[in-house]
Formats: C-alpha cells, sequence, structure tokens
C-alpha cells in the first residue's frame, strides 16, 4: 500500500470521528454526497456520537470513508449532512463541504440556502421542524 493512500486512510478516518464529535450524544443521521464532473454518488447511515469505535465493522461507514477519500484521490467534492433529532421533534441540520479531506464547516444560513434552493434560485422549503445551524469546526 502507498504512503500517500495510507495517509489519506487515515485523514479519512480522522474526519468520520471528527463529525461523531461534533455529532454529540444521540442517534443522528449522516449523509455524504460525492460530486465531481456531473457525477454524484452518495450514501446515508445512522450514526451513534460522539465517540466511533477504532475497530467498527459497519459498512455504512467503510462506505462513507471510501466516499470522503475520493476527494483526495479523484478531487471533485463531497458534502456531509449532519441530521440530528431533537426531543422537541425538531431537527437540526449542519453542513460541511469537504475537498481534499479538508471539511469546511457551512454557516446556517448557507445549509438553509444549499437545502432550500433550488436550480433556478427559487425557495423549496424548508422542511417543517427543520433548523439549520453553523456547521462546528471540525478538529481533525
Amino acid at each position: 500500500m502507498s504512503h500517500t493512500l495510507i495517509v489519506s486512510l487515515k485523514r479519512a478516518s480522522a474526519l468520520l470521528r471528527a463529525v461523531h464529535r461534533a455529532a454529540g450524544l444521540g442517534t443522528h443521521k449522516l449523509f455524504v454526497t460525492y460530486l465531481r464532473d456531473g457525477d454524484t454518488l452518495w450514501h446515508a447511515c445512522n450514526v451513534e456520537g460522539p465517540d466511533l469505535d477504532d475497530d467498527s465493522e459497519d459498512p455504512d461507514l467503510h462506505h462513507v470513508a471510501m466516499l470522503l477519500l475520493r476527494t483526495a484521490s479523484n478531487g471533485g467534492m463531497a458534502v456531509v449532512v449532519l441530521r440530528t433529532p431533537l426531543a422537541s421533534g425538531q431537527t437540526v441540520v449542519r453542513i460541511w463541504r469537504v475537498h481534499d479531506l479538508v471539511a469546511y464547516p457551512l454557516t446556517a444560513g448557507e445549509s438553509f440556502s444549499a437545502y432550500c434552493v433550488g436550480p433556478a434560485g427559487e425557495l423549496q422549503g424548508p422542511e417543517p421542524g427543520t433548523e439549520y445551524h453553523d456547521a462546528p469546526t471540525l478538529t481533525v
């Protein structure tokens, strides 16, 4: 295995751990979409925050890591969306853009725009009961 691939694998793993820490306690829905030259691949899974087991055999998390790795190996960009249900019935949405395995947090306004503005600029939402929050900076 090449040194570059090993470094990328470690970085993708660290990025997933950082998302888990940002999620906090509870069950969350994690969506990852990889975009490159008009191609779109995506995967969704449930995550339990805040700690990720180093020995996880969860195939969903392995699929997510693969999509994040593509940003380093093939270029392009990934979008990571974390949806957290609250006891009040509301859902909090936080979003990061990932390029070359570096996560860039979106503000609440940018997240709202990403979710609620269609291709022609028309408002499509927001979903009832959804709050858009600033995504925290991930410590990797």
